[in-house]
């Protein structure tokens, strides 16, 4: 095979990949029949995959456009929106989790 070939596999591989994970999010987020069929300790805390979806929607507008313009201002600011991005959705699943959750109970809003 051509370099050519595989390049367009991998990327139409990733494009399916991330097609099925924003699908199946929006499904669980919409407490769709699959939220449903979950157990309720196996069901996905709400913010979490919100701040995923975030995450991965500034990934996508920020790349394309890093890979074609690794210079210029646009691309420095959406690196550094990424990367606040990241950090900030990394800190919030590692050490502030319990935090959210309880702050989420307190104010009534379902947890998951």
């Amino acid at each position: 095979m051509s370099e050519r070939i595989v390049t367009i596999v991998v990327l139409s591989l990733f494009v399916d990949l991330g097609t099925t994970v924003v699908a199946l999010s929006f499904i669980i987020l919409s407490r769709g029949k699959l939220y449903q069929r979950l157990s309720p300790e196996a069901r996905p805390t709400r913010w979490v995959v919100i701040s995923l979806l975030v995450l991965g929607a500034i990934f996508i507008i920020w790349f394309p456009v890093w890979m074609t313009w690794p210079h210029p201002l646009i691309s420095r600011l959406l690196t550094s929106l990424f990367a606040i991005a990241f950090v900030t959705v990394g800190l919030a699943l590692k050490w502030l989790s319990g935090f959210v959750d309880m702050c989420i109970k307190r104010k009534g809003w379902p947890l998951r």
